[in-house]
């Protein structure tokens, strides 16, 4: 679905919901984003072992 196709479909919406309905909305179209580009991303081999992954945290929590 293009950005486009979203961004319309979502402002229909969006008028007939309460502003906390609205914001469920928008959390899902952003999860959704978000799972489709991780799921790129292991296909694409971007992606770290677990110890590389633990390293990076080891760097970001001291």
């Amino acid at each position: 679905m293009s950005n486009q196709n979203i961004k319309a479909e979502v402002t229909k919406i969006t008028k007939q919901l309460s502003l906390e309905d609205a914001n469920d909305i928008f959390y899902k179209i952003i999860l959704e984003k978000k799972l489709e580009q991780a799921e790129q991303d292991i296909q694409q081999g971007k992606v770290y072992t677990t110890d590389e992954a633990k390293e990076k945290l080891k760097r970001w929590f001291r």
